[in-house]
């Protein structure tokens, strides 16, 4: 017995590597406002998403702002419930976005710090034994 083979049309392409990551992005569609979406997995050639409130309907065009301050046009290809899925017109180069928010968090990291003076009294106060027995 051989075994089964994958036949594709011409029209489509192998799917690409996805990185998995919970991103943060913008979207929007003629029928829709600017709305947020959680960025579940993307590749070089579309993302998966997910949405608050209404989301995009099969076959619309979104022009979606991805956390590294790119726009992409892109078609959503199917949706169930608030997850949808959308492919990019044009591939986007991964690894310059996934080095962008590398550097973007390094960066974040070297201006944190923590204070927890600042931001919460600490006391030493200790309750009188004497009063609490008189209690």
């Amino acid at each position: 017995m051989e075994p089964a083979v994958k036949h594709q049309s011409p029209s489509q392409h192998p799917r690409d590597n996805r990185e998995r990551r919970l991103l943060k992005g913008q979207m929007q569609t003629d029928r829709l406002p600017g709305f947020e979406i959680v960025i579940r997995n993307i590749s070089a050639r579309g993302l998966c998403a997910t949405c608050k409130g209404l989301p995009p309907v099969v076959g619309e065009f979104a022009e979606i702002h991805l956390p590294d301050n790119r726009t992409v046009m892109a078609n959503v290809r199917w949706t169930n419930d608030q997850i949808f899925g959308v492919e990019f017109e044009e591939p986007i180069n991964l690894a310059i976005m996934m080095d962008t928010l590398q550097r973007l968090r390094d960066l974040a990291d070297r201006n944190a710090s923590w204070e927890v003076k600042s931001k919460h009294r600490v006391s030493d106060h200790r309750p009188d034994v004497a009063m609490l027995r008189r209690l």
